[in-house]
């Protein structure tokens, strides 16, 4: 398994490296890609490792699956999400509709491809309803190609052209991140390592750290 795998795809090729970022983030903006340590779900081990997943809603939006065209709305804006390759997973039985209003201090979590991802939208029933605390979030994606010949990581800009408050990350964080690496203060670089969950096998199922999860 890839940890930025078929759940992120096309936006994360399979065995992308991946730079990803805390310091100096103020706030984790809508649209950011985050690794998140997947114990954050219900029932889910922590030996489940970590993944990477999309940002639809922070603390205090109201996230509503969906409209006509299978767009979701945050707090009444409906945002059209380029970046998935399918009808945003919500024409499956298992993505059923949702209205969730996010709690304070959390994040609402689904991957890109929307058909092959178990995020925030599998745990609607349990407590939270699938939101994942910021405490559970490792980081925010910053970069991606190689350690040394990374790109900034693109940032999408679906949710302000939305009309919703907030800026996309900007590269300048990538950059100075980039900088770290190079100085080996210690950012952490993913390659091809373990696990998104797909949807075939767990729809049942720090803030401030920087890990490197387990090769896989």
């Amino acid at each position: 398994m890839n940890l930025a795998g078929v759940a992120m795809s096309p936006t994360i090729p399979l065995g992308s490296v991946l730079l990803y970022r805390w310091a100096d983030v103020p706030e984790i903006p809508r649209g950011a890609v985050v690794l998140m340590d997947l114990s954050a779900y219900p029932g889910v081990s922590a030996k489940e490792g970590m993944a990477v997943q999309r940002v639809i809603g922070v603390g205090g939006d109201r996230v509503v699956c969906c409209t006509n065209d299978n767009l979701i709305t945050v707090n009444g804006k409906t945002v059209k999400e380029t970046y998935t390759d399918d009808d945003n997973g919500y024409g499956r039985k298992e993505c059923r509709p949702f209205d969730v209003q996010v709690p304070p201090g959390t994040v609402y979590l689904a991957g890109d491809k929307r058909n092959y991802s178990a995020d925030s939208r599998f745990y609607l029933d349990r407590p939270g309803n699938g939101a994942v605390p910021l405490s559970k979030v490792r980081g925010v994606v910053v970069g991606m190609g190689s350690l040394l010949g990374a790109e900034p990581f693109p940032q999408t800009t679906a949710f302000v052209e939305a009309g919703l408050p907030g800026d996309p990350l900007s590269d300048t964080g990538f950059r100075t991140s980039r900088n770290l690496v190079i100085a080996g203060a210690g950012l952490v670089v993913l390659g091809v390592i373990g696990a998104i969950v797909s949807v075939v096998r767990s729809a049942g199922k720090r803030r401030r750290a920087a890990a490197i999860p387990p090769a896989r």
